[in-house]
């Protein structure tokens, strides 16, 4: 993929396999000029040429019978005279029919594996008919499936663009290197996985930046930078780094993405198919992330984390896409800091109090969808190991109707306006606030400006403790729902009821409360007693 380095003096180099086409044509002598300028001596056969440029160690040529019979005899009298190895022939049929190329394929493909450690530079100059085209077919084929594929250099000696007698050398593994990298690029589109396409990226950068600065022509597509980026990117996308992606604006982020993106598409100019691959990341994988700033309690951390849940429900991660699709609906319910607002060591951080609190917020106000959302992640998180494990397709078919319910969704923001942004004192009691001492209407308005009367239930004698716990669930769901702003409850009423209906209002996040008092006797007559019980302050309940 690069060019061959210079050993140090006394150190080993890598073998250089030349593997060389050879057709029937008849080839006038020519000087060749290289990619760096120099220029060689004259001589009927690219492959000459080119075995002296690289320093080819072996030399293999490519032909048909008929190639062989004209010219072999020549290109092996040309190498000696060069100084070069004597060429080893690979035979190849003449390529009439399927099958006759399909063994000009194999041919080509078992010449661009050298052994471990070698390097090979092709040259397709007197390849005849589709001969190119399979060149070029195989080099990307090899270095597609191959672990390690060998560094590999292509070549065109361009006989009818010769001026004065010199015909130019054009260096074409730019060419393949590109459609390698697309296709690495393609691969993290579809998976997220981007290991490989940093590291080709990272590697092309280095390349046309060298080539670019032997030219002297423009400047190079900034792509190193843009591989280091895609690695840390890729890094925080694999495990699922939310924060880091949405809100972070460093490496990894999808502001930091988006930037050097920018960078690599402003001199893209000087390698245009680049723009191609580089806007179709931006448009598909980097957009749908950008917006929210200081928290995702917003409308913009709403929309990226919709953003984020459909990246993974297209690239068929179903757990990251489960994973970001229950933390997105606590966020709906959250206050900024349990939505990554502030900071710790540099990075976003969450109130993990607050988070749990708005975990159970809505838990206890969509415990139809938190249910829905916790079946899908347990099925996932056990790998199969329940006693009835949906099928793959349905859990996916859930997935995906839980991405689109969530997108459909107002936004955290947008759900406390809709609530009002007043906070609301609940008094859950058959004490109606309207016969509340000033005192205590005053101590209930500090915790909320607002004062909602709701009536406590009736509660036989007769009911069960699993009756109890039913309806103090149903009573909070429909708390919950109906009054979005609540914040403070006082609730006072029978006994086990009361209790269970705190509990679970707790969960959800709701300062729950009991109003204490002080028995004043106002007139004593014998028998006959006037009492009043004076409001004193409001008590949490443990």
């Amino acid at each position: 993929m690069s060019d061959t380095p210079k050993p140090a003096a006394g150190s080993a180099r890598a073998r250089r396999r030349l593997v060389s086409f050879l057709g029937t044509g008849n080839y006038e002598p020519t000087r060749h000029r290289f990619p760096d300028g120099t220029e060689g001596s004259q001589t009927r056969y690219a492959a000459c040429a080119l075995g002296q440029y690289v320093a080819a160690d072996e030399v293999a040529i490519v032909a048909t019978a008929e190639a062989k019979e004209k010219h072999g005899e020549g290109i092996e009298t040309a190498l000696r005279e060069a100084n070069l190895p004597a060429p080893t022939f690979a035979p190849i049929p003449r390529g009439e029919s399927e099958a006759e190329l399909w063994r000009q394929f194999a041919v080509a493909k078992e010449l661009l594996r050298p052994p471990a450690g070698a390097a090979v530079a092709l040259d397709i100059t007197h390849a005849f008919r589709s001969q190119p085209f399979f060149a070029a077919a195989v080099a990307a084929f090899v270095r597609a499936v191959d672990p390690a594929p060998a560094a590999a250099r292509i070549f065109y000696a361009a006989f009818e663009a010769r001026r004065e007698g010199v015909t130019p050398v054009w260096e074409l593994t730019p060419f393949v290197e590109l459609v390698d990298w697309a296709q690495n690029m393609m691969l993290f589109l579809r998976t997220g996985r981007a290991a490989g396409v940093a590291e080709k990226t990272e590697a092309f950068g280095r390349e046309l930046g060298r080539r670019w600065a032997a030219a002297k022509e423009g400047e190079p597509p900034a792509l190193a930078a843009l591989g280091k980026e895609l690695r840390a990117f890729g890094a925080n996308l694999e495990t699922i780094r939310t924060a880091a992606l949405l809100l972070g604006d460093g490496p990894g982020s999808a502001k930091g993405l988006a930037k050097r993106l920018e960078e690599a598409r402003a001199s893209a100019a000087s390698l245009p198919p680049l723009a191609d691959v580089l806007d179709r990341l931006q448009r598909e994988m980097v957009e749908p992330l950008l917006g929210a700033s200081d928290h995702l309690a917003s409308e913009a951390g709403h929309h990226a984390l919709c953003g984020l849940a459909r990246l993974y429900v297209g690239m068929g991660r179903w757990a990251e896409a489960a994973a970001v699709l229950r933390e997105g609906w606590i966020t709906r319910h959250a206050a900024p800091v349990a939505a990554f607002e502030g900071r710790h060591q540099g990075h976003p951080s969450v109130d993990e109090e607050a988070r749990r609190q708005a975990e159970g917020h809505w838990n206890c106000a969509e415990r139809a969808i938190a249910s829905r959302v916790a079946q899908v992640r347990n099925d996932i998180e056990h790998a199969g190991f329940k006693r009835q494990p949906l099928p793959a397709e349905s859990l996916q078919k859930r997935i995906r109707d839980l991405s689109a319910d969530f997108a459909a969704l107002p936004s955290a923001a947008a759900r406390r306006q809709e609530a009002g942004a007043t906070p609301i004192f609940v008094n859950l009691s058959n004490h109606p606030s309207a016969s509340w001492s000033a005192a205590q209407r005053e101590a209930a308005r500090k915790f909320a400006p607002e004062i909602r009367d709701w009536p406590f239930p009736a509660v036989p004698p007769e009911t069960s403790t699993a009756e109890i716990v039913d309806l103090a669930d149903r009573l909070a769901t429909q708390l919950l729902a109906e009054v979005p702003g609540v914040t403070h409850v006082m609730l006072q009423g029978e006994f086990t009821f009361a209790h269970a209906l705190v509990r679970r209002l707790q969960q959800c996040g709701i300062v729950c409360l009991a109003a204490t008092t002080r028995r004043e006797v106002l007139e004593d007559r014998g028998a006959v007693k006037t009492t009043r019980f004076a409001f004193v302050r409001f008590r949490e309940y443990g």
